[in-house]
């Protein structure tokens, strides 16, 4: 691991979309690895210190909402930012929040908007 550089494990289970937000951050400097399913992402985090989690809607093993609660379990303070293609209506707002997901952003309306989140979010 680099000095100095945060971060961030992605589990995002479209690969492609995946290499995508690991080629902006890592332009952005920060360090970033990616998994797809939500057993990847459980055995990652529980072995290496992240500054932040990146999850997806759904995964071949498990909701984002079941692995949001498993990592707290694991790691309580660690952000978790939950990229969605749900809409972001109030009600699919607060069952994340309730779940341990500190930010919500739709990957439909929010994808340019990522990076500059991420950077404010670590940078508090």
């Amino acid at each position: 691991m680099s000095e100095g550089k945060r971060r961030i494990l992605c589990a995002e289970s479209n690969k492609d979309v995946g290499d995508l937000i690991a080629l902006m951050l890592t332009r952005k400097g920060y360090e970033v690895e990616s998994v797809q399913t939500a057993a990847e992402c459980l055995k990652v985090a529980a072995t290496d210190r992240f500054d932040l989690y990146i999850l997806n809607d759904t995964y071949i093993d498990a909701d984002s909402l079941e692995l949001c609660q498993q990592l707290r379990e694991l790691d309580p303070v660690t952000p978790v930012l939950l990229f969605s293609l749900e809409s972001s209506g109030p009600n699919r707002q607060r069952r994340p929040t309730q779940a341990g997901v500190k930010i919500y952003k739709s990957k439909t309306s929010d994808f340019v908007s990522l990076v500059p989140t991420i950077d404010s979010l670590l940078q508090s």
